[in-house]
């Protein structure tokens, strides 16, 4: 069964004279069915592997940051205790010889490596236009939920920087401000600069821009100074223009008045999986280069030293950057 059965099955005969909640109801139960069958396969918790770590001091994943006491690590065999979790490994590697490594051979399975590329693929793509329209809508909650998805796909990838800033976008919308600091914080994670619904851009997508137009006008040696000071002219400049534009009876700047069309590339797309009996496994079919961490469910495998990162990363004040040094 593949994606575009469901829709091809359940289409109504009468859709165009179905009133537009009966369209909006009959889509959404189709895109419901996909995202279970496709995304979630069926199962109640993507998250099983994750969730079992982090609910589990006693986890094997977790074995260096459960003995963790008054600001000491302890010893798990002796009555050792250090500051630095580093300090702990050395001593129980040298004096205990507990491997730091845990070099297990995995068995080899046969499977379908185009299936697995692909349907990863789709749920990263789910994942990405999840929080994309979440922007355009202005939705700040769901762009904030966003980022504990995004986390352990990071973690997994060594993205370490975009890994640092989901655990502090999760820190500071669970709980690390005050109530009044958080709605603030959920509610400008994005900007709009057009006007009109959903037409809302993120807020370091505008910062980058704006970081772009600084050091365009900013030639010749480019100090902090400088930058800051340009930057603050900006506002006037936008201001000045939109007067001038008004005092001349200038029109509106031409632009992209419609949504680009992606229909074609949409149809080329479904061709080529069609094409391919990409949605039945088969598997003999392998790809002509090795990606590590390839998994058609890509949360799994993300919770190796999942939980140094989380503790060594988690911010202790708001919009406080510092690692924790012990970790």
């Amino acid at each position: 069964m593949t994606p575009f059965s469901l829709y091809s099955r359940e289409r109504v005969s009468n859709y165009q004279e179905c009133l537009v909640e009966q369209k909006r109801d009959w889509l959404n139960g189709v895109c419901e069915k996909l995202v279970k069958k496709w995304f979630f396969e069926e199962s109640d918790d993507v998250f099983q592997e994750i969730r079992e770590v982090l609910e589990n001091p006693h986890h094997e994943e977790n074995y260096w940051t459960s003995t963790l006491e008054s600001g000491r690590f302890h010893c798990h065999h002796c009555s050792k205790d250090y500051k630095r979790v580093s300090s702990l490994k050395a001593h129980e590697s040298e004096k205990h010889k507990i491997p730091l490594k845990h070099s297990t051979k995995k068995k080899r399975e046969t499977k379908d490596e185009v299936h697995c590329y692909i349907m990863m693929l789709f749920k990263l793509v789910m994942l990405h236009r999840n929080f994309d329209s979440a922007v355009d809508m202005g939705d700040g909650s769901r762009c904030v939920r966003s980022a504990k998805y995004e986390l352990p796909i990071y973690h997994k990838t060594h993205k370490i920087k975009y890994t640092i800033s989901s655990i502090h976008t999760i820190a500071m919308s669970s709980g690390l401000l005050n109530p009044d600091q958080e709605e603030r914080f959920i509610g400008n994670r994005f900007v709009n600069l057009q006007g009109g619904v959903n037409s809302n851009i993120a807020l370091d997508e505008y910062i980058e821009m704006i970081n772009r137009d600084t050091k365009a006008s900013c030639t010749g040696h480019k100090t902090k100074e400088r930058i800051l000071r340009h930057s603050k002219e900006f506002p006037l400049l936008v201001q000045l223009t939109n007067q001038l534009e008004a005092a001349s009876s200038m029109g509106t700047r031409k632009g992209f008045h419609h949504l680009p069309s992606y229909c074609s590339d949409v149809q080329k797309v479904a061709k080529d999986l069609f094409e391919h009996d990409i949605f039945r496994q088969n598997e003999n079919r392998k790809l002509n280069k090795k990606l590590p961490g390839l998994d058609k469910n890509p949360f799994l495998n993300c919770t190796k030293d999942l939980s140094v990162m989380l503790h060594r990363h988690r911010p202790l004040s708001p919009y406080g950057m510092l690692r924790d040094s012990t970790f």
